[in-house]
């Protein structure tokens, strides 16, 4: 009875990958019919290349800041670091488990699983992590991004508590769904932030590295259970499950330093509060009436502003215009085919 239940399981994990692999099928054969053909033009359109020291911003040329000089902004620059992070405890939680496979005392431990039931044990992190998706954006939207990364990276926390002390299979998969669970929040939380909170002429390096980020955590996963694979006894497998709340603990602290998500404070009628932050952690001398400051600022009200009289916030909007269509497609084939 038991088995059936974990082929039912792996076979419902197996129908949500399959079903997000139509989907983005038909998106890209919507987009080869809906996509209108435009012509080639005569002549191309050439980049302007912004003078040295300099970047453009929202229309105006802005000269760079030498973040290094000024104090806040320093601590910004080093929080945000922190804050990618999330991806590599991101990868290191989910390339662990192709380590632990390889340890002796874990497959004695857990009766040398095969078949479905060790495919539920690999599966049971992106079930979590599936089950998050449910709760991330309304958790974010109401609370903050730093209550998300929070609330994610202490329920990551726990799940770890419960695998390193895990006594059987069930406790096992438990903590696993867990520590994906807690993931989904800090994944929907962490990279938002950094979006938001970035001086914007370092916006996209500081999101790219986020992204660039995940790698890095099985490289450190690979050498950690290589590291207990010596151990004569099952600490050669639950130190490396203890250990994935390193990271997870070095954010929890950092959060508390980091800012506020300035959009997310005007969305909530906190203007003056996100004005300060910008001001702060965005220019040198913390000038309110600096160009740059007040051309963020803008930004983000004009941005929301639009939003609400549009009454664009549903969920229907991702697939209610072909470049919303579009651009639910190509996120949902990075996430799918970053699994590999």
């Amino acid at each position: 009875m038991r088995l059936k239940i974990y082929k039912i399981v792996a076979l419902l994990l197996l129908s949500t990958y399959t079903f997000i692999h139509c989907s983005i099928a038909v998106f890209q054969l919507q987009y080869s019919v809906i996509m209108p053909q435009f012509t080639k033009p005569r002549t191309l359109a050439v980049p302007v290349k912004t003078p040295q020291g300099h970047f453009f911003f929202a229309g105006h040329t802005i000269e760079r800041v030498k973040w290094w000089s000024s104090g806040p902004m320093r601590k910004l620059y080093f929080l945000l670091v922190v804050m990618i992070m999330t991806n590599t405890a991101n990868d290191f939680d989910r390339s662990m488990m192709n380590g632990l496979q390889s340890l002796s005392y874990w497959q004695e431990y857990f009766n040398h699983p095969s078949g479905s039931i060790l495919g539920l044990f690999n599966a049971s992190m992106s079930l979590g992590s599936l089950i998050g998706l449910f709760f991330v954006a309304y958790t974010i939207d109401l609370l903050g991004r730093r209550a998300g990364v929070l609330i994610g990276s202490v329920i990551m926390c726990h799940g770890v508590g419960l695998q390193t002390g895990a006594a059987n299979f069930g406790m096992f998969v438990s903590s696993r769904l867990l520590i994906g669970f807690g993931d989904c929040i800090v994944l929907g939380s962490a990279p938002l932030h950094i979006t938001e909170l970035a001086p914007p002429q370092d916006r996209a390096v500081l999101v790219t590295l986020s992204g660039a980020s995940y790698h890095s955590g099985a490289f450190i996963a690979s050498w950690v259970t290589y590291a207990t694979l010596k151990i004569p006894s099952d600490w050669s497998w639950r130190l490396p499950s203890l250990l994935q709340c390193t990271f997870s603990i070095i954010i929890s602290i950092a959060i508390f330093f980091t800012p506020e998500s300035p959009r997310w404070l005007i969305s909530k009628d906190r203007s003056e509060e996100a004005l300060d932050i910008i001001a702060k952690y965005h220019s040198v001398n913390g000038d309110r009436d600096d160009k740059l400051v007040q051309l963020d600022y803008n930004e983000i009200v004009a941005a929301i502003k639009m939003d609400q009289e549009a009454n664009r916030t549903g969920w229907l909007d991702l697939v209610k215009t072909p470049g919303n269509r579009k651009r639910l497609g190509i996120i949902t084939a990075i996430g799918f085919f970053s699994q590999w």
